[in-house]
């Protein structure tokens, strides 16, 4: 099923990529695959996705696209309950939460005893004896607001998340393959796409409280979140890091050619409103990459791939694969800056 989605995704990528001449892509050389992100934007911010609304149909089929490209990619399964990533094959790529309290989430209307939202987890083990243990976790959310008829705009009902946050989602699948094609990392790789962050999170909820091994081996957390457009507050082929002033990884992620800079809109909090804010409460170094400029299609139903910068996307995630790759190479231990570790 899963290889039969991903064939579905890349036959209908090819067509409507012919039909959006418009868009702004590149065909660029190099490590990262600039046709893979164009396809994973056109599959997972398609209309047929609905908008992948938080623990929706739609979000089990963007979460089943997902664990297929994993697959391919030959990224390990890491969503046993109990299981250590640094083991090897944990049987599941998928992580089911169920939403208890869905008349609360939803509202009473539905009376719908449950609903369930979906985690991906995959994993590259660590290849080096002493480095293993440790663990870099990037982090996305696969979800967005699905389709809402009662809050259509220019007739337009699905809220296709193309940039929130089908970009980072991509970001995510594309430091995976870059990842699993070249030398075993010394460190474990973990990679996550959360469910439900638009409902508050409770996707990576769920994945901290079933870890099956102790918070403290992850070392660090990128999680990326809206990175489809360039934002003017910085200078041009940027990305920013929020919670830049709180530890170290920013500054030494830019020593090593990462394009990052400080999060230029702090008045609007960005760094407590992702997925790394919960890992980050529990002591995590944990920061979320964006260039999100304060557009006006945030959560909006045009936020679709007709307003995406594929090129500037393209350059944005191939600029952070070789930071990436000697940060899970290193033994570099990020720390937080004195006040810094939110309370």
């Amino acid at each position: 099923m899963k290889r039969f989605l991903s064939w579905i995704a890349i036959c209908s990528l090819s067509v409507s990529s012919s039909a959006a001449p418009s868009r702004k892509t590149s065909a660029k050389a190099g490590p990262v695959c600039a046709r893979c992100i164009e396809a994973h934007e056109d599959f997972l911010a398609s209309d047929a996705l609905g908008g992948r609304g938080s623990a929706t149909h739609d979000e089990l089929v963007a979460a089943e696209y997902i664990a297929s490209e994993l697959e391919q990619y030959g990224i390990e399964p890491a969503a046993g309950e109990n299981g250590d990533p640094s083991a090897g094959k944990l049987g599941e790529y998928i992580q089911r939460v169920e939403l208890r309290n869905a008349e609360s989430l939803i509202g009473p209307k539905h009376i719908i005893p449950s609903i369930s939202t979906r985690n991906v987890l995959g994993v590259i083990p660590g290849s080096d004896p002493k480095l293993n243990s440790e663990i870099v976790l990037l982090s996305a959310h696969l979800d967005h607001l699905g389709t809402r008829p009662e809050k259509a705009f220019n007739g337009d009902a699905i809220y296709n998340g193309a940039d929130d946050d089908a970009s980072g989602t991509t970001a995510v699948l594309e430091l995976a393959r870059t990842l699993a094609e070249g030398p075993k990392p010394k460190r474990t790789v973990l990679f996550a796409l959360f469910g439900s962050e638009e409902l508050g999170g409770y996707g990576d909820e769920y994945f901290l409280e079933h870890l099956g091994f102790p918070l403290q081996r992850i070392v660090a957390n990128l999680e990326f979140e809206m990175i489809g457009r360039p934002d003017a507050a910085v200078a041009p082929h940027t990305l920013w890091l929020t919670g830049w002033e709180r530890t170290n990884l920013g500054p030494e992620l830019a020593k090593h050619g990462a394009r990052l800079v400080g999060d230029p809109h702090p008045e609007h909090k960005f760094f407590s409103r992702s997925d790394n804010y919960d890992l980050a409460l529990k002591g995590v170094i944990a920061q979320t990459v964006s260039s999100y400029g304060l557009h006006k299609q945030y959560h909006k139903p045009d936020d679709d791939i007709a307003h995406l910068d594929l090129a500037h996307m393209t350059e944005a995630i191939g600029s952070m694969i070789e930071p990436v790759r000697w940060l899970v190479n290193s033994d570099f231990r990020p720390q937080w800056a004195p006040g810094g570790r939110p309370q």
